[in-house]
């Protein structure tokens, strides 16, 4: 959820800076620019109608009505548009040693300007304030990925391009394999980017650790994202990263020693807890089935019992007979 009001916040601030610098433009104009679509446009431009900014639909000499904005004195009301989450993002996305090398960064560190040129002193303050009191582990994640890398992704992002990867597979050994995707989405998970990237020929989205990424072209084709493709969806689906062709249910027993530390935290967006009469919980959950579950599973030792699925079962049932054999052997 996050990166998807991340993403909305950049987009409503480059259809200001849009707005701002040609004058205005119509609803088609900017989907095609911004990659969202005619409807999600307008809902951006009545929410910033609704936080006060002066924007008006106009009409013109064609078919097609125009939307502009005439900032002057008002532009300080885009600060109502800020919360924490908003601002450490727009800053983050801007921190490392890409400056002016893309186009994406240029226009991310327009906004940044714009915007704290129209703060007053106050809220400026106000903002160094909300900096210095977060520490962002994600800052990170995101410096040490290789800006050659980094940024031209982004750009291919915004720009709907076609990329040519060359890529170490798990699956393959390790070996490289180069083919054409269209980049999606850029997101952080345990230190490490990763990738959602949409395979035309096999009509598949994957997901790509830029670690593993060891070479990329932006091509000058574009392309169009799948039907119905929903990152939001796809992270609920998976337990971490990983997308499958198939979900399966997970029934696990956590013991009583476990059991407050299961019921403090939300695992998974689909999971239902009961409480056992040993003082122990039950957690179930369906998710795609990946070595990420597993060993998430694996982690909690002796204090938890895999009861469904039957596979996975007979999996943790041979691990036991393993580690006791070699254990044992040693003792």
């Amino acid at each position: 959820m996050a990166d998807k009001r991340n993403n909305q916040l950049v987009r409503i601030l480059m259809i200001l800076r849009d707005l701002d610098r040609q004058g205005g433009a119509d609803l088609y104009e900017l989907s095609a620019r911004h990659g969202a679509g005619v409807r999600t446009i307008r809902r951006d431009l009545q929410a910033l109608q609704e936080a006060g900014l002066p924007i008006a639909e106009e009409e013109t000499d064609g078919p097609k009505k125009k939307w502009r904005v005439a900032f002057s004195d008002k532009l300080s009301q885009i600060s109502s548009l800020l919360d924490v989450s908003h601002y450490l993002a727009l800053r983050l996305a801007m921190d490392g040693s890409a400056h002016g090398k893309t186009s994406s960064f240029t226009a991310l560190e327009d906004l940044a300007d714009k915007i704290e040129a129209s703060l007053g002193k106050k809220d400026h303050a106000r903002l160094r304030e909300i900096v210095s009191s977060v520490h962002s582990l994600e800052k990170f994640t995101y410096q040490q990925t290789p800006p050659d890398v980094l940024w031209p992704l982004i750009d291919a992002i915004s720009r709907r391009k076609l990329c040519k990867v060359t890529y170490r597979a798990v699956s393959h050994g390790d070996g490289e394999k180069s083919f054409k995707v269209l980049p999606l989405k850029l997101f952080a998970y345990e230190r490490a980017i990763y990738l959602h990237a949409y395979v035309q020929k096999h009509d598949a989205v994957i997901v790509l650790n830029l670690h593993r990424l060891v070479s990329l072209q932006a091509l000058d084709e574009k392309g169009t994202a799948p039907r119905g493709y929903d990152a939001d969806a796809l992270a609920e689906s998976a337990f971490g990263v990983f997308i499958g062709k198939t979900t399966a249910r997970y029934r696990l027993r956590f013991s009583s020693t476990m059991a407050r530390r299961i019921r403090e935290r939300v695992w998974h967006p689909t999971q239902k807890l009961s409480e056992l009469s040993d003082g122990g919980v039950e957690l179930e959950l369906t998710c795609y089935a990946s070595p990420e579950i597993a060993g998430w599973i694996r982690s909690f030792g002796s204090d938890v019992e895999v009861l469904a699925p039957a596979a996975l079962r007979t999996e943790m049932a041979a691990l036991g007979r393993a580690l006791a054999e070699r254990y044992g052997a040693r003792a």
